[in-house]
């Protein structure tokens, strides 16, 4: 670098390895991303399991949540992975009790806590995944992916995803919306997660 010269640049944000690309088989086409209940001008991340419309090519993120550190039966805060797509109002389930968010702290650099209106009732388990549920009852999932999205994808109206409909050898730990049971169960033999 010559004398005198300063650059103040900052690197630039890359995509992390997150499955084998060999492997992937995406659906032709686009379908436009339904951005209710997600910030604007944030990013959806590559991985990101989506419940997708065929007929009317909408695809809905999958709202689930990673906890980040054990909660009591008693807790009304709970540490989750940072980034998560959850939304004050929504409610988390883990199939037979649920709960709804009252408020999200995102100001620690590790984790995010999520504060809920009523405890779950359960102790809940480091790495144990909530889902989005449809009621406060927390047993029915509002949405089920059938598709992962295929690229980092801006989140603003009108915005469009490409959908992976096939893919094997999936890093679970490295993805940052993480994939549920459920989710698992309906994306099926399609997809293989290591």
């Amino acid at each position: 670098m010559p004398a005198g010269m300063n650059y103040n640049l900052n690197p630039i944000e890359t995509d992390k390895e997150i499955w084998n690309v060999e492997t992937i088989f995406r659906l032709s086409g686009g379908f436009n991303l339904v951005t209710t209940n997600l910030t604007s001008g944030n990013h959806l991340p590559a991985g990101t399991p989506l419940a997708v419309d065929f007929s009317t090519r909408k695809a809905t993120a999958v709202k689930n949540v990673k906890v980040y550190e054990a909660a009591t039966a008693e807790a009304t805060e709970y540490k989750v992975e940072k980034n998560s797509l959850a939304y004050v109002g929504m409610f988390l389930g883990n199939g037979t009790k649920g709960m709804e968010v009252s408020a999200i702290d995102t100001s620690n650099a590790d984790y995010d806590v999520i504060t809920v209106e009523a405890t779950l009732g359960v102790a809940v388990a480091i790495g144990k995944i909530l889902f989005e549920a449809s009621a406060s009852g927390g047993t029915t999932v509002k949405n089920t992916a059938n598709a992962l999205n295929y690229a980092r994808t801006k989140i603003e109206s009108g915005a469009t995803v490409s959908v992976v409909g096939k893919v094997f050898e999936i890093f679970e730990s490295e993805l940052e919306v993480p994939v549920s049971d459920k989710d698992k169960d309906n994306l099926g033999a399609r997809f293989l997660f290591v």
